[in-house]
C-alpha cells in the first residue's frame, strides 16, 4: 500500500506530472501553487540538523563564498569496544550565526513522507532515482555559484524569497557544470522571483544563479537523476562482446567502427539494454521500500 502523501506534496506531484507529460524547453514556473506550504518547515530543518548522527557528507555549509570543512567536527566514543561516531555542531551553528548558507542532503532518507513523494517522482521517469535536499540561505550568502545541473530539477519555495536568474541552455554534460563565471553564464535570459508556495521545474543544462533578497530563504530541490544504463555500462558490455566477435585484422578504423556499431544496434544487444533498464527500475523501487523502513519501528507502540 502506498504511503498517503501530504496534501502539499500531492499538489506538487500534479505539477510535476504535468511537466513530464509535456516537457518545457527550458523551465516551467507555477506561482502560488501551494498556499502556505507546511509539509517541511524551518523548524523541521533545525530538528534534522540537530541529529547527532549526521556526518559531514550530509551537510554543505558556505559562508562568504567559502565552503566550510566539517571533518574536524567528528567525534568518536568507545562503547564496549565499538566506536560510535557523532558530530559536534558548534562550527555549523557558528557559520549560520555569521549568515552562512546550508544544504542538507538526503531528506528522502530522513523524512518518510518525502521518501514516498520521491518514489512517485521516480515512477514518472523512464529510469530514475530522485535525490531531495533542502537549501537554507541568508542575504549575501548562497550555497552554490552559478551552475547547470546534469538532470532536470523540481523546486518548491517554502519560506522567504529566492531570486533565480536563468541563462541560455548549454550542452548537457557531467563535467564543467559548477562554479561558472559571469562570462560563461552569459546574459540573463529569464528572471524568476520565488515566494512561498511557488514551484519551478528546470531542465537539465539550463544554467542558473540564485540570490536571497530578504533575510533568509528555504526551499527544497528534487534532483531527478537519470539512472538509465549510461555510456560507461553500454560500452563496457559492447567492448566485451567485441572481444568475442571482432573485425578481421588489418582492416581500417572505419571498418572497426562499423563492426562496433553493428554490435550496439543488434536486436540482442538492444533487448539486453532494455532488460537492464527494467532491472534498474526494479532495484530503485525496492530501494525506496527499504528507505521507507529506516524509521518504521512500531513494535513498541503496544507498551506505550
Amino acid at each position: 500500500m502506498k504511503f498517503k502523501l501530504h496534501k502539499d506534496l500531492s499538489t506538487l506531484l500534479d505539477f510535476y506530472n504535468k511537466q513530464r507529460k509535456n516537457l518545457p524547453a527550458e523551465y516551467a514556473y507555477a506561482p502560488g501553487l501551494i498556499p502556505k506550504p507546511s509539509f517541511f518547515t524551518l523548524k523541521d530543518l533545525q530538528n534534522h540538523l540537530n541529529n547527532p548522527l549526521l556526518k559531514p557528507e550530509w551537510i554543505h555549509v558556505k559562508t562568504a563564498g567559502r565552503r566550510i570543512p566539517l571533518d574536524s567536527s567528528m567525534l568518536t566514543k568507545n562503547v564496549q569496544m565499538k566506536f560510535l561516531e557523532f558530530m559536534d555542531k558548534d562550527l555549523v551553528n557558528q557559520e549560520l550565526g555569521k549568515g552562512g548558507a546550508i544544504v542538507l542532503e538526503g531528506l528522502d532518507i530522513l523524512d518518510p513522507g518525502i521518501n514516498a513523494f520521491c518514489a512517485r517522482l521516480d515512477e514518472g521517469l523512464p529510469c530514475g532515482m530522485t535525490n531531495c535536499e533542502s537549501f537554507f540561505s541568508q542575504a549575501g550568502n548562497e550555497a552554490y555559484e552559478g551552475h547547470a545541473d546534469s538532470d532536470d530539477v523540481l523546486v518548491i519555495q517554502l519560506e522567504g524569497r529566492k531570486n533565480w536568474n536563468l541563462y541560455e541552455p548549454q550542452q548537457r554534460r557531467y563535467l564543467g557544470n559548477e562554479n561558472q563565471s559571469d562570462a560563461k553564464l552569459g546574459p540573463v535570459k529569464y528572471q524568476v522571483s520565488m515566494r512561498p508556495g511557488d514551484a519551478l521545474y528546470v531542465r537539465a543544462g539550463v544554467p542558473h544563479l540564485c540570490s536571497t533578497p530578504g533575510k533568509f530563504s528555504l526551499h527544497i530541490s528534487c534532483d531527478l537523476l537519470d539512472r538509465t544504463p549510461n555510456v560507461e555500462k553500454i560500452t563496457k558490455e559492447a567492448n566485451n562482446q567485441y572481444l568475442h566477435a571482432c573485425e578481421q585484422p588489418y582492416e581500417p578504423g572505419s571498418k572497426v567502427i562499423d563492426k562496433y556499431i553493428q554490435i550496439l544496434k543488434s536486436p540482442a544487444f538492444q533487448a539486453d539494454l532494455e532488460s537492464e533498464t527494467k532491472l534498474v527500475r526494479e532495484e530503485i523501487r525496492r530501494f525506496r521500500e527499504r528507505v521507507a523502513r529506516v524509521s518504521n519501528i512500531r513494535s513498541l507502540a503496544k507498551f506505550i
